[in-house]
């Protein structure tokens, strides 16, 4: 049978229904998007899930309507009908009523209105809205069609529940790297302050904060085209991997390979640090702090070392040497599996 290996299948089939109809946190979002990504299949059943939950929602028919025929057979009902006969108005009082052409003129109003908010709650359903964000550190998300981004710190990124139907869009404010998945045929868009940046699978990263000058954009790996945002002359600029591009207040945009002209910092890269610096600080919150700041993920074998404290600095040191100075110090070992270093031993020296 199909889809044999998918476990707790109506649970995640629920869940995908709800999180088309806006009905998920942002937590919740992200639990199934990493589910998504986890193999082809899972990947397979949602989009066929979304395509069937999307056709349900176009099985919605409009009823045609001939204004000339209603019209015709209102005016006979009202302006053009005959005065009511003395033998009817002699009928019971409830008659009458159920005859007056105003009253059967308010029910055609309410009919219409009632339509009119089914059609405006079924067919007409706004778009609703998804903020990522990142207030201290990096944080790394997936989005609906399994692009990943992490953001800074002070970061926003927006999109819509119609995100990959037609097209990927994103609105951001702040700074975010990108690993874009490819489709040629719904081109990624990020939309800023200042610029435009479409592609169609590439990696990059893109700065724009309201209270700078300029958006500034490096390509990583791939290429991508960069637009000044409200561009009508269609002028754009092509960039490659390694290449950078400015967009300035004034809709001025130009190729740049000098960092600082428009200096993209290097906090994308794994285990990136501007500046950490622990004083006594216990060893649970060291850890905390890594993944916070650097993306860096540290478990420690024995939990009862979680109360030992640490003293160092680090200025941009590679994840690594971070982790090994903290194991020197605390007397103890490091061990790597995939992309977690597990510190192992009692610790404090």
């Amino acid at each position: 049978m199909k889809y044999d290996n998918i476990k707790h299948i109506d649970h995640w089939y629920e869940t995908i229904t709800a999180y088309k109809q806006g009905e998920l946190s942002e937590q919740q979002v992200q639990e199934l998007l990493r589910w998504k990504a986890e193999n082809a299949e899972h990947a397979q059943f949602f989009n066929e899930v979304e395509k069937t939950w999307a056709q349900s929602r176009e099985q919605v028919v409009f009823p045609s309507f001939d204004a000339e025929a209603a019209w015709q057979k209102v005016k006979i009902q009202t302006i053009e009908e005959p005065k009511i006969s003395v033998q009817k108005k002699k009928g019971s009082p409830l008659s009458i009523v159920f005859e007056s052409p105003f009253l059967k003129a308010a029910a055609a109003v309410l009919v219409l209105v009632a339509i009119t908010w089914t059609m405006s709650k079924v067919v007409f359903k706004k778009p609703t809205f998804t903020d990522l964000a990142s207030t201290t550190g990096i944080k790394e998300f997936y989005l609906p069609d399994s692009s990943k981004v992490w953001l800074r710190d002070n970061t926003t990124l927006r999109y819509s529940s119609a995100y990959n139907d037609e097209e990927r869009m994103v609105f951001l404010d702040g700074e975010a790297f990108f690993e874009v998945r490819k489709d040629a045929s719904k081109p990624f868009t990020v939309l800023s302050y200042r610029s435009r940046v479409i592609v169609k699978g590439t990696s990059f990263s893109v700065k724009s904060r309201m209270k700078d000058s300029v958006d500034c954009i490096e390509v990583e790996e791939g290429k991508v085209a960069v637009l000044e945002k409200y561009s009508r002359s269609g002028k754009e600029l092509m960039l490659t991997k390694g290449m950078k591009a400015s967009v300035d207040v004034y809709g001025s945009l130009k190729q740049s390979t000098d960092t600082a002209d428009c200096a993209v910092a290097p906090w994308r890269k794994p285990g990136y640090s501007e500046h950490l610096m622990f004083v006594g600080t216990p060893l649970k919150e060291v850890i905390k702090d890594l993944k916070e700041k650097t993306n860096i993920f540290v478990i420690l074998e024995d939990r009862n070392a979680e109360s030992c404290r640490f003293t160092g600095e680090f200025d941009n040191s590679k994840p690594e040497e971070i982790v090994q100075i903290i194991a020197l110090s605390m007397n103890m070992q490091v061990e790597k599996v995939g992309t977690t270093f597990v510190l192992k031993g009692k610790g404090c020296k």
